[in-house]
């Protein structure tokens, strides 16, 4: 691992560091989703996720969640986002599954999550600050990420930032009313 590759990875914990999915939709819940309600197992498994620490969710097991920014909600996307983002960082160059591209295209302040509350008022600066330098990271790391939809998603970031950013509230993790 690089020193850049450490300090993306430094500054993406300290971003989301404290962040919980409490009721949000965990990773058998996105499985359990995309079933259309049809695999009942995913949603009895869905009791057990992770959802105070998503440091402690294991690189295997997001290997297995492919889906994920499709089919949670914001909670759930801001939960799972740095734990994606790091493993991007981790395996992008020795892996080949689709999970580092997912999360390249997951950070796009025009994904359907944020009709509601726009992207700017879901994330703190520090945490749109960390997804931004990870989608640099992955312009540079074009050759195994896609960097072209992460330079798309960049200028989407930069066009939709208000000239007032109304951050989320650092200290609460919510978004301002």
């Amino acid at each position: 691992m690089t020193d850049e590759e450490q300090k993306l990875i430094e500054l993406i914990h300290r971003a989301f560091d404290g962040v919980r999915l409490d009721d949000g939709e965990s990773l058998n819940m996105t499985e359990y989703n995309d079933s259309g309600g049809c695999q009942p197992e995913f949603k009895e498994k869905a009791k057990h996720d992770e959802r105070d620490n998503w440091t402690a969710i294991s690189d295997e097991t997001l290997e297995q969640f492919t889906v994920t920014f499709s089919f949670t909600d914001l909670k759930g996307f801001r939960f799972y986002i740095p734990a994606y983002m790091i493993w991007a960082i981790r395996h992008h160059r020795t892996s080949d599954s689709i999970i580092a591209d997912h999360t390249v295209y997951a950070i796009d302040p025009t994904h359907y999550l944020f009709e509601t509350i726009p992207f700017w008022q879901w994330f703190t600066r520090d945490q749109v600050a960390a997804m931004t330098q990870f989608l640099e990271y992955a312009v540079r790391n074009d050759n195994s990420l896609d960097g072209k939809v992460a330079r798309e998603n960049l200028a989407k970031i930069k066009e939709a930032q208000p000239t007032t950013p109304p951050y989320s509230d650092p200290t609460t993790r919510s978004p301002q009313g």
